[in-house]
């Protein structure tokens, strides 16, 4: 992992989403984030074919609740509800390899970077850090910044 990615990590009340970089090693990030206080999960996106698999892969990784409904406005929730995540200084999601997702569901994929972008801006009014990394993004991420 690169330096400029941990120096990134260091400030738990961090919120937003960027990209990193593909040499970045995805369990090393996840590492020095948990390490730094962060609740930190990683999602491989590099098989998920739709919106169902998106939303599956992210409840396993993000540990949700069992009630957890499978459908946008529930992921929406979860992200954005205090009692439904775990206890921890900021939370860390990186979304790896999202690229094939993004250009065969763009409509999907825009809602889960909404939805994301939000909860981030949400928290960070809560002086908590919510952190989005896209790794391997190629295109699917124009618009966010590099670290």
């Amino acid at each position: 992992m690169r330096a400029k990615v941990r120096r990134f990590l260091e400030d738990v009340t961090r919120t937003g989403v960027y990209r990193i970089d593909a040499k970045d090693d995805p369990a090393e990030v996840i590492e020095a984030a948990a390490a730094l206080g962060w609740a930190a999960f990683r999602v491989d996106g590099g098989d998920v074919p739709d919106k169902a698999a998106f939303l599956s892969r992210s409840a396993v990784a993000m540990r949700f609740p069992a009630y957890f409904g499978q459908n946008w406005d529930a992921f929406e929730e979860i992200v954005n509800d205090p009692d439904a995540m775990p206890q921890a200084r900021g939370y860390l999601l990186l979304l790896d390899d999202f690229a094939a997702f993004a250009r065969s569901q763009p409509g999907d994929w825009a809602t889960a970077r909404s939805i994301l972008a939000d909860a981030a801006a949400r928290w960070g009014a809560e002086g908590r850090g919510f952190l989005v990394l896209l790794r391997k993004a190629a295109r699917a991420a124009p618009d966010a910044e590099w670290v």
